[in-house]
């Protein structure tokens, strides 16, 4: 407990500090893939590029062309005018919320979330590769088609209660995110032939991506979040040895502390021992002395049996059977006679 809240600080530092290393490695791992991966033409030639690879599979390549639906495209459920291929409709809730210092602070809550999606590929001219599974993507560029924010009418009760709860609605707001036909896309991930059919699919490799920006601009993205990650690996590294140090420093000053004060008890108790010493009768017959160093006189009795047998210092060392009866000692204390 004399170590909790400098443990509990080192803990949530330690905890944070993991945190960013695995951020850090999942960002240098995926750089690492990016820059390995090979970018290809959608072009006539494609197909026979795959088909020679080892089951007819590219582990992680990079594709470039224009998103074009298979079949009839998704009409926007919230503006008709747009036309896509993938429709995710959201819900949150914007409220205010009183923490415990009692300051109200301002948060949104995802109520709802409907995704619509069909079969579409990226398309250079007479030549397309099929994109599987897009609402896995790690990297999803989507445009905003309808964004509208509805603050809540609250009555008097409602503030009330809202006093009270420390939580009061601000509002609604409802957003349609929609990947427009048409649309120039950067696709990354596992390249397969599939019968005659070119299909691009999430990678046991590195992360699906579907994103308006180059392959180059991509993996600056991962170089500068690794650099700021090292940064807060270096801030968070520096604080736990700030920790550790103190830690240490508070747990060597107590020992110290513990020692000096062994040595202040061990004095006293020699100090005091050598004036009972001088104090004791010189002249003992052979009953009054103990039974055990035949030194000192007997001092001490033991109980239950009620022998005084053992000088002061011989008792300190015998605490299990009494040496004149072997019966079990469960007390001793201090004998005087007369």
């Amino acid at each position: 407990m004399e170590f909790l809240h400098e443990s509990i600080a080192l803990g949530v530092d330690l905890l944070i500090l993991g945190l960013c290393a695995r951020e850090y490695v999942q960002y240098k791992r995926t750089a690492k893939v990016l820059k390995a991966a090979p970018q290809y033409n959608i072009d006539g030639d494609l197909k026979s590029v795959v088909e020679r690879q080892r089951d007819k599979k590219i582990p992680y390549a990079v594709i470039r062309g224009t998103v074009t639906p298979i079949g009839v495209p998704l009409r926007s459920s919230l503006v008709p005018s747009v036309s896509g291929v993938l429709q995710i409709v959201k819900l949150h809730e914007h409220r205010v919320t009183r923490g415990f210092a009692g300051f109200w602070t301002e948060h949104h809550k995802l109520l709802h979330e409907s995704a619509n999606e069909m079969p579409f590929e990226l398309r250079n001219q007479n030549h397309g590769v099929e994109i599987v599974d897009a609402l896995s993507a790690a990297v999803l560029d989507v445009d905003v088609v309808y964004d509208n924010y509805e603050p809540s009418n609250l009555s008097l009760f409602d503030h009330v209660f809202g006093f009270f709860s420390g939580v009061r609605q601000r509002g609604l707001q409802t957003t349609e995110e929609v990947l427009r036909e048409g649309s120039f896309l950067t696709a990354i991930g596992e390249l397969e032939l599939d019968g005659n059919t070119l299909r691009m699919q999430p990678s046991n490799e590195g992360p699906l991506f579907l994103t308006t920006a180059t392959k180059s601009t991509l993996i600056k993205r991962f170089e500068d979040a690794k650099a700021t990650t090292i940064l807060k690996l270096v801030v968070c590294s520096t604080i736990s040895v700030i920790l550790v140090a103190f830690i240490a420093k508070k747990i060597y000053r107590k020992r110290k502390q513990e020692r000096e004060e062994a040595k202040i008890r061990d004095r006293l108790e020699t100090e005091r021992r050598e004036r009972r010493a001088r104090s004791r009768p010189h002249t003992l017959s052979q009953d009054q002395l103990c039974v055990v160093c035949s030194t000192n006189p007997k001092e001490i009795i033991l109980l239950p049996c009620g022998h005084v047998c053992l000088c002061e210092d011989c008792a300190q060392k015998i605490s299990v059977t009494c040496p004149v009866c072997r019966g079990s000692i469960a007390s001793r204390a201090a004998a005087f006679i007369a």
